[in-house]
């Protein structure tokens, strides 16, 4: 039986046949899930890669999996989208990252706004979190988490591809009817703003670099429901 069950494993290259697991990732599938010889397990190395491995033996401090066959980016969109959040209030950027890793998103980029109050990010905790969602949602590419950037400067860095700007704007395209942009873009960013909204030098700085005005709906949303509402809607058109 072809089980769900999957591990983190960064150093595994395409083309291995054999690879040796230990420490937490062999604690839980041993001690854990009482996995053993012969059970099968998928490994990913969060750089698109993953396999369907078996285990070929185990002991008390690793056990050795025999790879059966690669998958490449199993699990992923057919385009890498970009969430550019400002960043939030208590731990509400942990569910967003938690969120959007599941939904398929490949980079993560926490921004300081006009508007953004918390002024830092734990690197650390996010990749963690990143992690755990990869692992649960059998995804086979890890997002890479940025450390928190100011809007100004990414915005005069981020041209390419398709940049859907929410906003509430009376000029804002609904997202959910831009199926086609979406398909025919190479690459695709979501900006979403703080609490207090974006700027009006921010939402004129979008405009200048021929950003989309994105609407999401008549509801006001907070930051990170707004967040996961946008990236739901591209992962389902795409």
């Amino acid at each position: 039986m072809i089980s769900g069950e999957q591990v983190y494993l960064p150093s595994f290259s395409p083309g291995q046949k054999h690879l040796e697991l230990s420490g937490s990732e062999h604690h839980h599938l041993v001690r854990v899930r009482r996995y053993q010889a012969g059970d099968n397990i998928w490994v990913v190395n969060g750089e698109g890669v993953s396999a369907l491995a078996s285990i070929a033996d185990l002991n008390d401090s690793a056990l050795t999996l025999e790879i059966k066959e690669e998958i490449p980016k199993r699990g992923e969109l057919e385009k890498p989208v970009t969430l550019a959040i400002a960043n939030l209030k208590g731990d509400h950027l942990n569910l967003v990252v938690e969120k959007a890793t599941e939904l398929g998103v490949q980079r993560i980029i926490p921004l300081l706004t006009d508007h953004t109050i918390k002024k830092g990010v734990n690197r650390d905790r996010l990749q963690r979190i990143a992690i755990s969602a990869m692992k649960q949602s059998r995804r086979s590419f890890l997002p890479k988490i940025s450390e928190i950037t100011p809007f100004k400067r990414l915005i005069g860095e981020r041209h390419s591809g398709l940049n859907l700007f929410c906003h509430a704007a009376d000029d804002a395209r609904e997202l959910i009817c831009m199926q086609a942009e979406i398909k025919a873009a190479e690459e695709l960013t979501i900006w979403i703003g703080p609490e207090g909204d974006w700027s009006k030098d921010e939402i004129d700085l979008a405009s200048f670099s021929d950003y989309t005005s994105t609407g999401l709906g008549p509801r006001r949303l907070r930051a990170e429901t707004a967040a996961l509402h946008a990236v739901g809607l591209v992962s389902a058109l795409l």
